[in-house]
């Protein structure tokens, strides 16, 4: 055997085992979207919907609309908005909407400043058993609240993740939702094999007593990640997670609406994982990540060493297998999210949307180690 055939036998074995596991993610989430929850458990129990908003005033109304209008009763969910030093009149919509809303709390952030730092003061507050996180610029339907308060009782979970769909015009927001339905499979598809290492805190569930019990964010240095950084505490507790794949319990969020916008969210997102102390599950990602690049890296080697009669033809099945190995999967798996999601745009986008992904994600991942990018007017 050739070194050459060698390289080729290496990068399609890689590829194949990339390809097993993501299949094995798109079963598991092709499964899950077909089972229901199971029938109701004793009576209903109050939950609090808590919002950290900070200058989310031009997004705060549509959102407690939202949440007034839940099919829950109304006297078993309380609304506590965390007004975390906004300059716009966040506090004062709250305060509008309080007068006829008894349910629906105000918190004023004290000396701390951040997501996490309003997410605990909310938690103090929280009457509910089960407290259910809402980003301040999330929409969700009225069966969002009984949804995930049913979970809770049927399936004992401490922590729950829950979906969260990103909408937009354009090709930068396209491109979003594209990497957005990807996330989404491969979040599912990692708690699947009992791995889970990504969330959404734009939508994320957890009993208050299992909160308090790992300590919140207590000695947390990192300004973001309260959703990653949460999962790993309770999963170092060995804290039940579940994951609760329903369109009722799904909240819709706006893509950035600039390429600026995106790729600083990005860093944001990037810069957090750095603290994520699962080793092996921070090494497959980044195997996934860069697994595209070693393909190209063997190829261009390839086809510049290897000449017709030097086992060209096997060498090259191999790596047009590694190819399609690497490619469809994920290509399966985005479309069977996107479908679920409502969105049928077609395949040759998220093709497209997996090669910018390929391109962009090792960029940002290297400038998350350098760059601090602001959030509303503060240093991440």
């Amino acid at each position: 055997m050739t070194s050459w055939t060698l390289l080729a036998l290496v990068a399609f074995a890689l590829a194949f085992a990339q390809a097993l596991r993501v299949d094995g993610w798109r079963k598991a989430f092709v499964r899950a979207c077909s089972s229901l929850l199971r029938p109701d458990q004793g009576s209903s129990q109050l939950i609090t919907v808590l919002v950290a908003a900070r200058d989310a005033g031009s997004t705060l109304t549509p959102l407690l609309q939202d949440l007034y209008a839940q099919d829950h009763p109304r006297e078993l969910v309380q609304v506590v908005v965390v007004d975390d030093h906004s300059a716009d009149d966040t506090a004062r919509i709250v305060e509008r909407m309080a007068v006829r809303w008894p349910q629906l709390q105000l918190v004023r952030l004290g000396d701390g400043q951040g997501k996490k730092a309003a997410i605990m003061a909310g938690v103090k507050v929280a009457a509910g058993a089960v407290v259910l996180l809402t980003d301040a610029d999330a929409r969700c339907g009225p069966g969002r609240i009984r949804k995930v308060e049913q979970a809770f009782r049927s399936g004992g979970w401490d922590l729950l993740l829950l979906p969260v769909r990103t909408i937009g015009e354009g090709f930068v927001s396209a491109m979003q939702q594209e990497e957005q339905a990807a996330l989404l499979g491969a979040a599912f598809g990692l708690w699947d094999e009992g791995r889970s290492l990504i969330a959404n805190g734009a939508n994320l569930a957890f009993r208050k007593a299992a909160f308090e019990a790992v300590g919140g964010y207590t000695g947390d240095r990192w300004a973001s990640g309260d959703d990653v950084f949460l999962v790993q505490r309770m999963r170092r507790d060995q804290r039940p997670i579940g994951f609760l794949l329903d369109e009722d319990a799904m909240v819709t969020v706006e893509a950035e609406r600039d390429l600026s916008s995106a790729v600083k969210q990005r860093l944001r997102w990037a810069g957090k994982m750095r603290g994520v102390r699962d080793g092996t599950g921070k090494l497959l990602a980044g195997l996934g990540m860069v697994l595209p690049w070693i393909l190209f890296a063997s190829s261009f080697v390839l086809a510049t060493e290897v000449r017709v009669g030097q086992g060209w033809f096997f060498i090259w099945a191999l790596m047009t297998g590694a190819w399609c190995a690497w490619l469809i999967p994920v290509i399966g798996l985005t479309t069977d999210v996107k479908h679920w999601l409502g969105d049928h745009s077609g395949s040759l986008r998220s093709v497209v949307g997996l090669i910018a992904f390929t391109m962009y994600a090792p960029m940002i991942a290297i400038a998350s180690l350098f760059v601090r990018p602001k959030w509303k007017g503060r240093r991440v």
